[in-house]
């Protein structure tokens, strides 16, 4: 209590003191309704509060999917085997730059081996044009 005479003295309280039953359960903080359970417990807490931050603060940009459903088909299809072309060539310089030598020499044969299969497979399913198609005449 001597704290909140304190304050009293210093003017940041106004009006009568409030009693230690008030200090300790304020009136504002009584009916508070109900709150929505996480089943998670204290982690899933934590994390929905750092997602709700990383909304608000830019870092996350939340995006309602028209369906429900969570296959990851959909971000594999968006992945075309000129991008993965790209990806291992760009994995490939990145391994010999950086990293444990054997085991970069490791990962870089993989890709290589990888890329030979993308490509392989982008020939066999190649289709032939001809310019007329690309130029109206």
């Amino acid at each position: 209590m001597q704290s909140v005479n304190d304050l009293k003295a210093r003017n940041r309280i106004f009006g009568q003191l409030p009693t230690l039953d008030e200090l300790l359960d304020p009136v504002e903080e009584r009916d508070m309704g109900e709150f929505p359970a996480f089943e998670g417990g204290d982690k899933a807490i934590a994390d929905e509060v750092r997602r709700e931050v990383a909304i608000a603060s830019g870092e996350v940009i939340e995006i309602d999917s028209d369906d429900d459903n969570d296959d990851d088909d959909s971000a594999a299809v968006s992945i075309t085997r000129t991008d993965l072309l790209d990806l291992c060539r760009q994995l490939e310089v990145g391994c010999m730059q950086y990293g444990d030598p054997q085991f970069s020499l490791n990962l870089s044969s993989q890709l290589r081996i990888f890329r030979a299969q993308l490509r392989r497979e982008e020939l066999l399913n190649a289709t032939q044009t001809s310019l007329e198609q690309f130029f109206a005449v």
